[in-house]
């Protein structure tokens, strides 16, 4: 089985994806809880790196952390790469298409979701530009050459997606609904 790398910490340990996933999926749960939304909370934090299962986020960590060898063919400038590989656009756009299924408040909570997750390292995505341009779907509309969101379903593993799908159903969209309203 592929281990999927997240990132090196601190302390020059590497951190599987799959745990950094789920850690931080039970950090924003709790977080979430504060305002009775914990599930919404956890899916944010499933979903913010999802990208990050694509071969061209791991071949650009693999470089970074020295796994792969600068004379293989696979290595690739990660220094001229750092903040350009799309990771949050996968999670996004997924919880997105998810939610929507429940309309009319499904559009709304899905929007509120993706927001907090496409924004986890850009600042807040401006969904009306002075331009009059639309960022919010500009960002939903990005093609999957470029979010990695097929790619990054079919390889995370399975018991990962069991779990998305479990937290995105109606009861999520109405609590999280009446929180907002």
């Amino acid at each position: 089985m592929n281990t999927f790398i997240a990132h090196r910490r601190k302390d020059g340990e590497e951190q599987s994806l799959e745990s950094h996933l789920f850690e931080v999926g039970d950090i924003t749960a709790e977080l979430g809880s504060k305002l009775g939304v914990s599930d919404a909370g956890e899916l944010i934090g499933l979903l913010h790196d999802m990208g990050k299962f694509s071969a061209d986020f791991q071949v650009y960590i693999g470089s970074a952390t020295g796994k792969i060898n600068p004379d293989e063919d696979e290595y690739v400038d990660f220094k001229g790469l750092k903040g350009k590989i799309d990771h949050s656009s996968a999670g996004a756009q997924w919880v997105w298409e998810s939610c929507r299924r429940w309309e009319p408040q499904g559009e709304l909570v899905g929007q509120i979701l993706a927001l907090c997750i496409a924004s986890h390292h850009s600042g807040l995505i401006d969904c009306l530009k002075p331009e009059g341009k639309n960022g919010f779907s500009d960002r939903m509309e990005k093609p999957d050459n470029k979010t990695h969101k097929n790619e990054a379903l079919s390889s995370a593993p399975e018991h990962y997606i069991e779990r998305l799908d479990a937290l995105v159903n109606k009861a999520l969209i109405q609590g999280y609904r009446g929180k907002i309203e």
